[in-house]
């Protein structure tokens, strides 16, 4: 009887329950989609890791609840089990349809997230993943669905719309739920392939580089690495053609890519930039590139949730002196007692040191008679014979003394004359987001060092606002990250130096910022002048209503959306 049945709606479906049954499992899994979107971006963030994307998750739970959307599918789920009993088909679609119609609006009029600071980027990695999650989330919704069906009767008897209705009730707020699991599950699905397309990029880039053959330059440390590479394209840049990797470029996949995609026969030196998260893998980078001359400006406690020690950065960064060959080149910062310490191990015949305390020892390159201020640096650049020359450039922060020097070190090491090197430092550019300072028609100087933060950078970046002697001194930070159990300490250390120099201060997330604003209120700062806000949104909305001609503003870290207090 039951066959018959179920034939009979095979051979003469109603309309009506077709579509209303379609448009509630559409809801659902569109609504799922939506949630799979903000997963992959999210993932993406965190370089498709799939451990740090789940300690965010467990860090950040409220976000993955949807307590609004649960209750109308429940609500749904209760009157579908009333109304199943009834033999009116209208009133047993009503629950499914109402309740489809409900989590569209609770979605649309749910508060609005500030506007994303880095959006997704559909690459061919985030589309497979997308795609294998959508495949996910439907096999979940329809075998999901077919067991909910089941388990309320196990025998299939009720063949009008209640069961399938229930069915898509249960399973909607299940998948909406999920999204986060089902990326993590796709990204875990594509590692072989991932694997492979990794490993044929590899094998591509490596291939060029052995046919075209160019001067490979690769600097690392835990900061300043990517101002020298800037600096050092330029100042190489009067001798031979150049090409340098992006500024994001600097994984073993970024590496490749820039080598596939960038390097030509026309480009004599190819300038490596070499991070990393844990170690290993600026050794694996070496491996591909076989620099020639390897930089190292600093370690310091950068990415030390990561690495889990300062020692551990500390073996991580002294691969790439390890992988040069025995006629390559170290650069090192003779003032940074650990880098010190690592070149003092080091066989190489040729070791270069730049510094402007010579009294650690004999320098290659030094600085003296250092002027610095809002207009910029000038210096005296002294060679080991004893050669100077001066040079200025319109860069601030009396850090970048110690990242020309390394450029320098570098240009000098590949026969560039002191005399092109005062030349080119003196048309430096600043670094994109790294201080870099803009005067806006409103007489506002804004001081952009907004990219990446450590310790080190955001005192130097401090000391360089102190220098500006005219306006009110505002800072705005969202402090700094990854430091693992040293986190704290560190950001209460930046509230305690900001209280010093700044006459107003804007903290970015609440919850973050709170060693910092200890920081502020031990050095008794004003409170009428600390504000905290959500996220960076709020920030500039709060800055507005500060601001004013004269004022100099200090943009100091951007954290990215993960990182935001909704």
């Amino acid at each position: 009887m039951t066959d018959q049945i179920q034939l009979d709606l095979v051979q003469s479906p109603d309309p009506l329950v077709l579509a209303v049954l379609a448009f509630a499992a559409a809801t659902g899994l569109v609504l799922t989609l939506l949630g799979l979107i903000s997963s992959l971006h999210a993932l993406q963030q965190d370089d498709y890791s799939n451990l740090r994307f789940a300690r965010w998750l467990w860090s950040s739970k409220g976000r993955l609840v949807h307590p609004w959307i649960a209750l109308i599918y429940a609500v749904g789920v209760v009157a579908q089990l009333n109304l199943g009993t009834s033999s009116a088909r209208p009133a047993e679609l009503a629950a499914p349809l109402l309740a489809s119609v409900a989590a569209i609006l609770a979605t649309v009029r749910s508060p609005r997230r500030a506007p994303r600071k880095k959006p997704l980027v559909y690459t061919g990695r985030a589309r497979r993943l997308l795609a294998v999650s959508v495949a996910l989330a439907a096999i979940l919704f329809v075998a999901g669905g077919g067991f909910a069906a089941r388990f309320v009767d196990p025998h299939l008897t009720v063949t009008s719309s209640y069961l399938p209705g229930l069915a898509i009730l249960i399973m909607a707020p299940v998948t909406i739920h999920a999204a986060p699991f089902l990326a993590m599950a796709a990204n875990l699905c594509l590692v072989p392939v991932q694997a492979t397309i990794n490993w044929s990029y590899r094998v591509r880039a490596g291939r060029k580089l052995a046919r075209l053959g160019p001067m490979v330059i690769g600097i690392t440390g835990s900061y300043g690495k990517t101002s020298t590479k800037y600096f050092t394209e330029a100042l190489m840049g009067s001798r031979f053609r150049v090409l340098k990797t992006r500024a994001s470029f600097n994984t073993i996949l970024g590496v490749c890519r820039a080598i596939n995609e960038e390097l030509g026969p026309e480009h004599e030196v190819l300038i490596v930039e070499m991070g990393a998260y844990r170690r290993g893998e600026i050794r694996d980078m070496a491996r591909l590139c076989k620099p020639h001359i390897g930089v190292l400006t600093a370690i310091g406690p950068q990415h030390l949730e990561r690495f889990g020690s300062i020692e551990t950065i500390e073996r991580a960064k002294f691969e790439l002196l390890e992988a040069l060959p025995a006629d390559g080149i170290a650069v090192v910062n003779n003032d940074d007692p650990r880098v010190r310490r690592l070149a003092d191990g080091l066989t190489l015949p040729q070791v270069r040191r730049y510094g402007i305390d010579f009294s650690a020892g004999e320098l290659d390159l030094r600085a003296d008679s250092i002027e610095h201020g809002p207009d910029g640096l000038a210096f005296n650049l002294v060679d080991r014979e004893g050669k100077r020359v001066t040079v200025q450039t319109r860069l601030i922060g009396l850090h970048n003394v110690s990242n020309i020097l390394a450029a320098a070190t570098v240009a000098r090491a590949a026969n560039v004359s002191l005399r092109e090197i005062a030349g080119a430092i003196s048309g430096l550019q600043p670094v994109p987001h790294r201080l870099e300072t803009h005067t806006g028609a409103d007489g506002v100087t804004i001081i952009d060092d907004a990219y990446n933060s450590n310790p080190v950078g955001a005192f130097n970046a401090l000391d360089t606002l102190a220098e500006f002697k005219t306006g009110r001194k505002i800072l705005v930070t969202p402090g700094m990250v990854e430091l693992g159990g040293e986190q704290e300490v560190w950001n209460e250390k930046l509230g305690r130096k900001a209280a010093a120099i700044c006459d107003y201060v804007i903290l970015v997330g609440t919850r973050q910022t709170a060693p910092t604003r200890r920081g502020l209120e031990a050095e008794g700062f004003a409170p009428d002048r600390l504000l905290a806000v959500k996220n960076l949104t709020d920030g500039l909305e709060a800055l507005r209503g500060i601001v004013r001609a004269g004022d100099v503003v200090l943009f100091e870290n951007d954290l990215p959306d993960l990182y935001d207090e909704e």
